[in-house]
């Protein structure tokens, strides 16, 4: 009987293992929200009122989107743009995106993450992803885009994007 079982057991592990790598990791990217352009306040600037409000979008963007992670600059603007999406948060190094790579599979493998960063910095980040840039570039009214990178293994990255939140021209956000 034991050798019967333990043939089943086998397949059903493997079966498990072959469904857990063939998962969809979803990676959100965001540039922060509008900042304070002030001189006075140019080192690290927080959030203007409008980037307070356009992170409380972001949160409610991403409410059903289950993120288990959030990856952020080290800066006031951006940890203040993820302060209200509900999960934890860690710091990255936007100069090192080789190591934020090796996070997002530790923390999110067939789940989602937000990375939240900097007009210079979404794009690289993209394509680090393996993705291609969806636009040409960000400029430093960009406030609206959210980047949606869906990543299997074995199969090319998928990016789309939205905009979320007042457009930071005017109007109102496409949803998803």
């Amino acid at each position: 009987m034991l050798q019967l079982i333990r043939p089943i057991v086998l397949v059903f592990l493997l079966h498990i293992g072959l469904i857990a790598t063939a998962q969809k990791t979803t990676v959100w990217i965001v540039r922060h929200a509008e900042k304070d352009t002030a001189f006075v306040n140019r080192q690290d600037p927080d959030l203007t009122a409008t980037g307070q409000q356009r992170a409380l979008d972001l949160a409610t963007y991403l409410q059903n989107e289950a993120v288990v992670k959030v990856f952020s600059t080290d800066t006031k603007r951006t940890r203040q743009t993820a302060n209200h999406v509900k999960a934890p948060l860690e710091v990255y190094n936007p100069k090192n995106l080789t190591a934020l790579l090796d996070l997002i599979p530790q923390n999110a493998n067939g789940k989602s993450v937000l990375i939240v960063g900097h007009s210079n910095t979404v794009l690289e980040t993209i394509e680090a992803l393996g993705g291609k840039r969806p636009v040409t570039l960000l400029t430093d009214d960009d406030y609206d885009y959210i980047f949606k990178i869906e990543l299997e293994a074995s199969k090319p990255a998928v990016v789309r994007f939205f905009h979320f939140g007042q457009y930071h021209r005017g109007g109102t956000a496409t949803m998803k």
